[in-house]
């Protein structure tokens, strides 16, 4: 086992003294020309761009900031954000207590400045997590567990405030966990689309078959609708309905060829119970219904030409 890892999970493993806890989390959009400084942070920040550019400083050292860019930030620190003026930053956060004394009172906040509550607070502490000194920047991709547990992170502590400390707890040891997996792969994964983009994109490929909406989208990313047909038109030059009616299209297109389904059972396996409907989808995008696909197409849809080979006929010896 990495060693790594076997540093984390024997803190874990010291459930006698403390155990981690996420104290505090959310998601942020900022504006154009939005700066703003918080001069003591008290935790272990998780910081995720999830769409958009800027840059961040820590303790007056100029960080970098694009999409599926994941900072793992230092405890008492002092950080400055600069958004950039034409595409702002969209971001997640998550804050660790990498040392919450078991039995200690449950506060589920995070100090920023000196004098607030909880400041310098005797029960909370820092903890050395081997690989993880200063700022660590890594890099995480739609759909990968990470990701999913920052985002159920963020809107476990949007809906619940974070008044369950056990559960607050549950969190804390995953993500920790997963950062360390994280972070032991060495793999830096990249991407030319925003992380909401591919969340967005596996979502369709994974669930096509459902038909979602603009207003599904909007709700798996915790956008607007306007937002939503933004990114796909600034990135992928379509509009979401459309690349979704082309991932039916293309299922359709295989199961057409590649099974003997009735046109109506292919039309339900990819979301379109109505075989009037999805003829005439299938027949404004692909230009033929899918009949006429299936016989232009189809693995017989010529009969074989006779074979004009003269079989091969061994000599026999009496």
């Amino acid at each position: 086992m990495h060693s790594v890892q076997k540093a984390v999970q024997s803190h874990f493993s010291n459930a006698e003294s403390s155990l981690p806890a996420v104290c505090r989390a959310g998601y942020f959009q900022f504006a154009a020309n939005q700066h703003f400084i918080n001069e003591r942070v008290q935790s272990r920040g998780l910081y995720w761009c999830k769409s958009g550019h800027g840059r961040f400083e820590v303790n007056g050292v100029s960080y970098d900031l694009e999409p599926h860019d994941l900072y793992v930030l230092p405890w008492n620190r002092k950080i400055a954000h600069y958004p950039d003026e034409k595409d702002p930053m969209h971001t997640g956060h998550v804050h660790l207590i990498p040392d919450y004394r078991v039995g200690a009172k449950w506060m589920p906040n995070v100090p920023h400045e000196g004098g607030e509550v909880a400041f310098d607070s005797p029960d909370r502490e820092d903890v050395d997590w081997p690989g993880f000194k200063g700022v660590v920047r890594l890099k995480i991709k739609a759909d990968e567990p990470l990701g999913l547990l920052m985002d159920y992170a963020i809107r476990w502590y949007m809906q619940s405030h974070g008044e369950n400390e056990a559960e607050a707890r549950w969190l804390a040891n995953l993500i920790v966990n997963e950062l360390f997996r994280k972070q032991s792969q060495g793999a830096f994964l990249s991407s030319k689309y925003p992380e909401e983009l591919e969340r967005m994109i596996v979502h369709v490929n994974n669930g096509f078959h459902l038909s979602p909406t603009v207003s599904d989208l909007a709700d798996l990313i915790g956008r607007s609708r306007s937002h939503v047909l933004k990114l796909f038109s600034k990135y992928l030059s379509v509009s979401p309905k459309k690349y979704i009616i082309d991932r039916q299209m293309d299922e359709a297109r295989e199961l057409l060829l590649s099974t003997t389904k009735l046109i109506a059972e292919v039309g339900q396996s990819v979301g379109l119970s109505d075989p009037y409907h999805f003829s005439k989808l299938f027949r404004r995008h692909i230009g033929i219904s899918p009949s006429d696909y299936r016989q232009r197409h189809g693995p017989f849809s010529t009969p074989p030409n006779v074979s004009t080979h003269r079989p091969f006929l061994a000599k026999t010896i009496d």
